[in-house]
């Protein structure tokens, strides 16, 4: 597909728009312990807005227009991505996420730029969802959803490989995490299937391709990976096919 240079300007200004209508030091407050002021400055939130801007113009390469994507877990790192599959390639994003400051304070700024007589621009859903009733989506992103420490303690360490190293959250409840862990993939499978694109992280690969596996599917990963914007994790696309 080769984008229209109208919808690219949009997406450029829209970008633009947001970074001065967020309220940077309230999103901190979720990535940081202690002081949260100046923890999105302008060099981080351009490496941010770098590394999104690679990742989407992978997707640009890979999703077709038209289509449907979940975005599971996203945030301030994936803005760009979501943005451009909405804008650049006129695709619907489903975006779901748990409720908290940083979901409120990306509603109201996505809200706040939105231009009158575009489709308005995807927002975060926090209620609860189930696959089968979002409709097909062809892509599924979920990244570093699985390896969060506060959702996921234990897991995060297992994923990680973390158990035992100083650099281990602790604590947590390794069965209960796992089964909720494998229940969001299991949605989001429901909604995509075969030949879906997934894009998700290094550690959380392991989950996917168990939870394809049982329902007869594998998880064709590509070689190389993005590093993400926020958390420096290693992003890669694979396409479910059916196992021959």
């Amino acid at each position: 597909m080769t984008p229209n240079s109208k919808n690219i300007e949009h997406f450029g200004a829209t970008l633009a728009a947001l970074d001065g209508e967020v309220n940077w030091d309230l999103v901190a407050t979720v990535y940081c312990d202690g002081e949260a002021a100046g923890f999105f400055d302008e060099e981080r939130r351009g490496a941010v807005l770098d590394a999104g801007l690679k990742l989407a113009s992978d997707l640009g390469e890979e999703l077709e227009p038209g289509g449907r994507s979940l975005y599971v877990g996203a945030a301030v790192a994936e803005l760009a991505p979501m943005l451009f599959e909405a804008i650049v390639l006129g695709r619907r994003v489903v975006w779901k996420a748990l409720p908290s400051v940083e979901m409120e304070e990306l509603t109201r700024a996505l809200r706040a730029v939105s231009v009158e007589g575009r489709s308005p621009l995807p927002v975060p859903k926090t209620e609860h969802w189930v696959g089968r009733e979002l409709g097909r989506c062809d892509h599924v992103w979920m990244t570093s959803v699985l390896t969060d420490p506060d959702a996921f303690p234990a897991l995060h360490d297992a994923l990680y490989e973390r158990q035992g190293t100083p650099e281990a959250v602790g604590g947590g409840h390794p069965k209960e995490e796992r089964r909720r862990a494998r229940e969001l993939v299991d949605e989001a499978l429901i909604a995509s299937g075969e030949g879906a694109v997934i894009t998700t992280s290094d550690e959380e690969l392991q989950v996917w391709e168990a939870a394809a596996e049982e329902i007869g599917l594998t998880l064709e990963v590509a070689p190389t990976g993005r590093m993400s914007g926020v958390v420096g994790d290693v992003i890669r696309r694979g396409r479910l096919r059916h196992r021959s």
